[in-house]
């Protein structure tokens, strides 16, 4: 084989093995040379069909993936005629064999995505999950679509791999398949964790988790996700107490995940803020929406004039969860040993306050 030959094939096995295994460098991703981008147009908007876009994607995928062998089979027939891959009366055995497989794979996948796709798509994989839920698939579709356009969902990006958590579904959505468990009938367990090193001036390292899937309906397949570390504070919001952590497992927090462990507990031992009697009733937070207020910024560091704070005059709107994410949130992420005996502006009227001014609120019963 010459050189030009040996060149050509390791360049294909190099784009085919990064295509299939989704590890395309981000040079060729951003001149274009993915999937994605080429079947942009046939895949269609994701926020408005999630359902369909996927289908669409993992047919696509299959199609091409599968034609591969058949194209470095051309390629190299034209660098090397002697080899008569393109002529194939004049070639020997083991050549027939080659080209044998490398069209009869692509033929048997063309069949068995085209069976996928007929009868609106109602027989592919994804919609023959959809549909065990003793309803028409295409009303499940909708009901999964229309918590995909939520802003409240949970997703992680590893890769090409797609980990999705909305109120009623976990969804994995990988190269190939695209695996989902309706959340009562899942149990998460995390199982392992594992660093990798990150490039970057300070040589950092990432935690990515191990976490299984384990669905209780036998109708549907458990699976394994993967997922940095950093995102589970997340996860663990979005499935409450449905995830469980092996005792040699320890996960490792996020710089805010720390200082809100830290605020809170600062929070607690500054004192207490007696909310007048007949104050207007309190709304959620503004910043979840999900728990009632919980602190009131009260200058306390010092005298009304004096220093760099000042008073307050905002009714209380802050869990202190959220007060503690906007604190380190206008921190320089640099210094974070100084966060605690530095300043934030008020979320609302911008007066600034320090830790000392954060009180536990108090509400008259």
């Amino acid at each position: 084989m010459e050189s030009s030959s040996l060149l050509f094939t390791a360049v294909f096995l190099f784009y085919a093995a990064m295509e299939v295994m989704g590890m395309m460098p981000q040079e060729i991703q951003s001149a274009g040379g993915t999937l994605s981008y080429m079947f942009a147009s046939f895949y269609g908007d994701q926020e408005l069909n999630f359902v369909k876009y996927h289908m669409k994607r993992t047919t696509v995928m299959w199609m091409v993936h599968s034609l591969l062998p058949l194209c470095y089979c051309l390629g190299l027939g034209m660098l090397e005629p002697e080899l008569h891959l393109l002529d194939p009366w004049n070639a020997d055995q083991s050549v027939l064999v080659l080209l044998a497989v490398s069209l009869g794979l692509p033929a048997c996948v063309a069949t068995v995505c085209s069976y996928w796709t007929t009868d609106n798509w109602s027989r592919h994989p994804l919609a023959v999950q959809l549909a065990q839920f003793n309803r028409p698939w295409i009303e499940v579709a909708a009901s999964l679509n229309s918590e995909f356009r939520s802003v409240d969902k949970f997703v992680s990006t590893l890769g090409t791999t797609m980990v999705l958590v909305t109120d009623s579904w976990i969804v994995r959505c990988s190269q190939h398949f695209i695996n989902l468990i309706h959340k009562r009938d899942a149990v998460l367990n995390v199982t392992s964790a594992d660093e990798q090193r990150v490039a970057s001036e300070e040589l950092t390292s990432a935690q990515y988790l191990w976490i299984e899937v384990i669905s209780i309906n036998s109708k549907f397949k458990s699976f394994a996700i993967r997922m940095n570390s950093l995102l589970y504070a997340q996860l663990r919001e979005k499935l409450s107490d449905q995830i469980r952590v092996a005792r040699s497992v320890v996960i490792h927090q996020s710089l805010t995940d720390r200082f809100a462990a830290a605020f809170t507990e600062q929070v607690e031992k500054n004192g207490l803020y007696h909310l007048p009697e007949g104050s207007p009733p309190l709304e959620p937070c503004i910043g979840c929406l999900q728990k009632l207020p919980e602190v009131k910024l009260q200058k306390m560091c010092a005298d009304l004039e004096e220093g760099p704070c000042r008073q307050c005059y905002c009714r209380p709107m802050w869990c202190t969860g959220c007060m503690g994410k906007w604190f380190a949130s206008r921190q320089s992420q640099r210094a974070s040993n100084v966060w605690m005996e530095s300043t934030a502006p008020c979320p609302m009227c911008r007066a600034t306050f320090c830790m000392a001014d954060v009180l536990k609120l108090k509400v008259p019963t």
